[in-house]
């Protein structure tokens, strides 16, 4: 019932607003409710995980509409931000928040990201006539539970790149973190970073289904040499099969 009215409101909305402008303003109120509330406590791990007295990079795979990145932008001034999202539209509202914001830290790339140099399409699901940003997903070979619901998509064909064949070559400041919440697709985006993550050892927060994707990640990460916590009662605890949606990577040297 509770979700049903929730997204009653957003189809009202986006009707109301139109849907770019549903989405500009939704991502600055994201921003705003953060730095009021700080109640995203996963999220405060991350950004306490990631800390340096060093000029440093975060990565955001899946920025979706940029207000992970401009709290990244704001809370660590000194850090280059480096955006990834392969929808335009979210791309583009990506760019008009970093302009609100004046944060000037932020570089947006309307790349997907996987483990292969390919073109993709990328389907952002339709549900009771609600555009679901959120879950917009690569279309290859993605499981999901919701196909019953969905009506309909908004589709495009998009470029994507490895991690490592994007940022290993170029003249990067140190990556103390990556954020990944790509809609079930995160072990490819690992899978094609491996090495940029060798290199740097960074902190890595990964939303995660609990599917056999899930422990392909796990496996992958803990094959590199890092080990896997959770957030449990406000602490950060090692994992041992808890319930639960983002997963931090550690690497064992820190």
């Amino acid at each position: 019932m509770v979700q049903k009215l929730k997204s009653l409101i957003q189809l009202l909305i986006q009707n109301l607003l139109g849907y770019p402008t549903y989405l500009y303003i939704f991502s600055i109120y994201r921003v705003y409710r953060f730095k009021i509330l700080r109640d995203d406590i996963d999220f405060i791990f991350f950004l306490s995980l990631t800390k340096s007295i060093h000029p440093s990079t975060i990565i955001d795979a899946g920025a979706n509409v940029g207000y992970t990145s401009v709290i990244f932008a704001k809370e660590y001034p000194s850090y280059n931000i480096i955006a990834y999202e392969p929808v335009s539209l979210l791309s583009n509202i990506i760019l008009r928040v970093v302009k609100y914001f004046n944060v000037l830290n932020i570089k947006v790339n309307q790349l997907a990201l996987g483990n292969t140099n390919s073109v993709v399409n990328i389907k952002t699901p339709i549900i009771a006539g609600v555009k679901k940003q959120g879950l917009s997903f690569i279309d290859v070979d993605v499981e999901r539970g919701d196909e019953s619901q969905i009506n309909d998509f908004l589709e495009e064909e998009v470029r994507m790149v490895t991690i490592d064949s994007n940022l290993l070559d170029k003249n990067i400041l140190p990556v103390v973190g990556i954020k990944v919440d790509v809609e079930n697709f995160e072990f490819f985006v690992l899978k094609g970073s491996v090495e940029l993550i060798k290199k740097f050892k960074p902190i890595v927060m990964a939303e995660l289904w609990d599917n056999n994707r899930k422990n392909a990640c796990i496996q992958l990460m803990e094959e590199i040499g890092y080990e896997v916590k959770v957030v449990e009662n406000k602490r950060l605890v090692e994992y041992s099969n808890q319930q639960t949606l983002n997963y931090f990577f550690i690497p064992k040297s820190k």
